[in-house]
């Protein structure tokens, strides 16, 4: 996994919501350990870089998404930061 900060637009808003975000590959061979520990991570990778966790009502804190390319399951989770 190798946190990132992604700039993510959002039509709810004019303004692009900046977020933390970790890829995760086959995150459902063992999701109790692999998903909790992206959060972990992510928030490790934040605290490192100073970077604040965004609590706001009009900002989604934090999602995954899931996909699938080449026949490879992979999740993005994203944490919202100042």
């Amino acid at each position: 996994m190798r946190p990132l900060v992604a700039w993510t637009p959002e039509t709810a808003r004019p303004a692009w919501w900046k977020y933390a975000v970790v890829t995760i590959v086959d995150p459902f061979i063992e999701p109790f350990r692999t998903i909790p520990n992206a959060y972990k991570t992510l928030m490790a990778y934040m605290r490192l870089n100073r970077l604040e966790h965004l609590e706001d009502k009009d900002v989604i804190a934090c999602f995954e998404r899931e996909y699938n390319r080449d026949s490879t399951d992979y999740m993005d989770v994203y944490i919202a930061v100042k």
